[in-house]
C-alpha cells in the first residue's frame, strides 16, 4: 500500500507537470500524448504477443505516424477541430480496415492472420484515437476556446468516479456488476461514481467553463447537459476499465507493464481515460459551436 501510494503521487506530479504548462503552451499536452501513446502501443503489442497474437508494428507504427501527420497538417492549415476530426477517422478509418486484409494477404502461413489484423487496426485506432481528440482540443478549437478546460474533465473526471465508486461500493456494494471481469465493482459503486462524476463535471463547467468561455446558453439548460455529459464520462470511463481487463484476462496477464509499481503500466493508468478524452472535445463542440 506505501508503495501505491507514492507511486500514485509521483504519477499525479508528473501528470501536472505535463498538462498544467499546457494551459499557456499546448504543446505540451501534445508531447504528453506521444509519451503516453507510445509506451501505451508497446504495452499492447506485449500483451497480444503474451497472448500467441502477433500485430504488425510496423502497421501500427505507420498508422500513428499518420495520425500525428494529420494532426500536424490541421494545425498548419488552420482546420477546425471538427473537421479535422473528420480527416482523421477517413483516413484512420480506412488504413485501419486495410490492415485487416493486408496481413492475411502477406502472411500465408498465418492460423491467425485475420484476426492479427483485426488487432493491428484494432490498436491503432484505439490508441490514436482518443489522443487526437486531446491534441485537437487543445489546439484546433476556434480562439477564445481554451481546450484545456475541457481536457481537464476527460482526464480528470474518470478518476472522480473511480474514487467515489470505490468509496460507495466498500460502504454500500452488494450486488456485483461484472464479476467474471472485475470481481470487486458492485452496481452501487458503478451508480455513486456515475452520480458524483456527473455532479462534479456540472459544478467545474457551471462555475468555470460557463464564465470562461462565455456560453451564450440559459445557465440551467447548460448545468442540466453538463450533468447528462458528466454521467457518459462516468459510464465510457468504466467501460474503458473493463475493456483493457477484458484484454487483460484474454492474454493471461495481470497488468499491461511495470512502470508504476503498483499500478501496472501506462495503460493501467489511461485505460479510463482513453475512453473519455473524445467526450471533453465532444463537450467543447457543442458548447461553442451549438450554442
Amino acid at each position: 500500500m506505501k508503495q501505491r501510494t507514492i507511486t500514485g503521487i509521483i504519477f499525479a506530479a508528473l501528470f501536472t507537470a505535463f498538462f498544467l504548462p499546457a494551459f499557456w503552451f499546448p504543446i505540451t499536452a501534445v508531447i504528453m500524448s506521444v509519451v503516453v501513446g507510445s509506451f501505451v502501443v508497446y504495452e499492447l503489442i506485449k500483451a497480444l504477443r503474451n497472448g500467441k497474437y502477433d500485430p504488425s508494428t510496423s502497421l501500427i507504427v505507420t498508422g500513428c505516424a499518420i495520425s500525428v501527420l494529420v494532426l500536424a497538417g490541421s494545425y498548419f492549415l488552420k482546420v477546425s477541430a471538427e473537421n479535422a476530426l473528420a480527416v482523421y477517422v477517413m483516413v484512420i478509418g480506412m488504413f485501419t480496415l486495410a490492415c485487416g486484409i493486408l496481413i492475411p494477404v502477406a502472411r500465408n502461413n498465418d492460423s491467425k492472420a485475420l484476426e492479427n489484423g483485426i488487432a493491428t487496426g484494432g490498436t491503432i485506432f484505439y490508441v490514436t484515437f482518443p489522443l487526437f481528440c486531446l491534441d485537437a482540443a487543445m489546439l484546433l478549437l476556434p480562439e477564445g476556446c481554451n481546450g484545456w478546460y475541457y481536457m481537464l474533465i476527460g482526464l480528470v473526471a474518470p478518476w472522480i468516479s473511480d474514487v467515489f465508486a470505490y468509496l460507495v461500493g466498500v460502504t454500500m456494494g452488494k450486488h456485483k456488476i461484472v464479476p467474471h471481469i472485475s470481481p470487486k465493482k458492485t452496481w452501487e459503486g458503478c451508480i455513486g461514481g456515475a452520480f458524483f462524476c456527473a455532479l462534479g463535471v456540472m459544478l467545474y463547467s457551471v462555475f468555470v467553463i460557463y464564465k470562461v468561455d462565455e456560453i451564450g446558453m440559459d445557465l440551467a439548460a447548460f448545468a442540466v447537459m453538463t450533468f447528462c455529459m458528466g454521467l457518459l464520462v462516468s459510464v465510457m470511463s468504466q467501460l474503458g476499465d473493463w475493456f483493457a481487463s477484458v484484454i487483460k484476462r484474454h492474454v493471461g496477464i495481470k497488468d499491461y507493464g511495470n512502470i508504476f509499481p503498483g499500478h501496472g503500466g501506462m495503460l493501467d493508468r489511461f485505460d479510463s481515460t482513453f475512453f473519455t478524452m473524445p467526450i471533453g472535445l465532444l463537450l467543447a463542440i457543442v458548447a461553442n459551436n451549438i450554442f
